[in-house]
C-alpha cells in the first residue's frame, strides 16, 4: 500500500519519473538561489563600478572649469598647468571609464547567461514534469484512479 502521505503511486516506473521531476525542480531552486546571491554581488558590482565613473567624471569637470577660470585670468603658465590637468583627466576618464563600460558590459553579459541557464533548466524540468504526468495519466487510465484522485499524486 503507498503511503498517504507520499506522493508517490508504488509503481516504480512511475515513481521514477516523479523523482525524476522533483529533482529538477529541486535543482532549478538551487538555482535560483544561487542566481539571486550572484545578482546581488553583480549589483554592488556595478553601483561601485558607476560611482568611480561618477568620480572619474567629476575630475574632468573639475580640470575643464579650472581651465576656463584660468583662460579668463590670462596667466600663461595658470592655463599650461591647467591644461595639462585637464588633458591628464580626459585622458584617465577615457582609459578608465572604457575599462569600467568593459567590465560592466561583462557583468551584464554574465547575468544573461545566468538567466540563459536557469531557463534550460526550467525547461528540463518542465519536460519531466509533463513526462511523470502523462505516465500518471497512463497509469490512471490502464489501473483506475490512485485513492480517488484523477492524477495519482494524493
Amino acid at each position: 500500500m503507498t503511503d498517504p502521505n507520499s506522493h508517490r503511486t508504488g509503481q516504480p516506473e512511475v515513481d521514477a519519473l516523479l523523482d525524476r521531476a522533483d529533482t529538477e525542480h529541486r535543482a532549478v531552486a538551487e538555482l535560483v538561489t544561487i542566481n539571486h546571491a550572484e545578482d546581488l554581488v553583480t549589483h554592488a558590482r556595478q553601483a561601485d563600478l558607476a560611482a568611480e565613473h561618477q568620480a572619474l567624471h567629476e575630475r574632468y569637470e573639475q580640470a575643464e572649469a579650472e581651465l576656463a577660470a584660468a583662460t579668463a585670468s590670462g596667466d600663461p603658465a595658470r592655463i599650461a598647468r591647467a591644461r595639462r590637468v585637464r588633458d591628464e583627466a580626459s585622458a584617465t576618464c577615457d582609459r578608465v571609464g572604457r575599462t569600467l563600460r568593459e567590465e560592466l558590459a561583462g557583468l551584464a553579459e554574465a547575468g544573461f547567461e545566468r538567466t540563459g541557464e536557469l531557463l534550460a533548466r526550467m525547461r528540463t524540468a518542465w519536460r519531466a514534469e509533463d513526462t511523470a504526468r502523462e505516465a500518471l495519466r497512463r497509469s490512471a487510465r490502464d489501473t483506475g484512479p490512485l485513492d480517488g484522485d484523477a492524477d495519482g499524486r494524493g
